[in-house]
């Protein structure tokens, strides 16, 4: 079921469905976001900052963002909260609002993305994709499994990891409902860059 209210987590970056992501978790108030999630099994928010000032209760974010699942969790070395989540649907922030605590809570509601399977026109992607993944299996950092090459929006959101784009060009293919136009976006950032080479 797809919450309607959630804890958000504002961050300098793009979380992608079935992206894997790992954070030190320092601050009091996502401490304590984190015990929340875990003791009620629950998922937060992830959204990309749109200013470069973090820590201000006129916070400005984008209002596309992705759920996130908390999969594992320890104190590090450096005595910190570290946990890994893995990102799993995309939502529409509808509105939010700064608790005293100064944690941020957002109504949402599902970013829907239409399902579609890779076209022909966009098999070199896949053959692309495969290459990184090759390099990614030799290295274990670990893009989860199981792998689904045929289907346009996984592809387009492992491209857009293993790229150097922007937070803003990732942004871009988040937010795009279409499969196909997900990989067009994809297809164009990488003509775009090897004209510039």
């Amino acid at each position: 079921q797809f919450p309607d209210r959630i804890a958000l987590f504002p961050l300098n970056l793009v979380l992608f469905p079935n992206g894997l992501l790992e954070l030190r978790i320092f601050e009091i108030r996502y401490i304590d976001m984190i015990k929340d999630c875990l003791r009620n099994e629950e998922e937060f928010g992830i959204v990309l900052i749109n200013s470069s000032i973090e820590n201000t209760s006129d916070l400005k974010v984008e209002t596309i963002g992705t759920l996130a699942k908390i999969i594992s969790f320890d104190q590090g070395a450096d005595g910190l909260l570290h946990i890994t989540v893995q990102g799993t649907k995309p939502f529409k922030l509808n509105g939010h609002n700064i608790q005293s605590n100064g944690l941020m809570n957002g109504e949402i509601q599902p970013h829907l993305t239409e399902c579609g399977k890779v076209l022909e026109s966009h098999a070199n992607l896949v053959s692309l994709l495969n290459k990184f993944l090759t390099v990614d299996q030799e290295h274990e950092s670990g893009v989860p499994r199981p792998y689904s090459l045929s289907e346009a929006s996984w592809v387009a959101y492992r491209l857009a990891e293993f790229l150097a784009l922007s937070n803003q060009k990732k942004l871009k293919v988040l937010v795009e409902s279409n499969a196909q136009r997900k990989l067009d976006k994809v297809q164009q950032f990488i003509l775009n860059y090897r004209s510039k080479t």
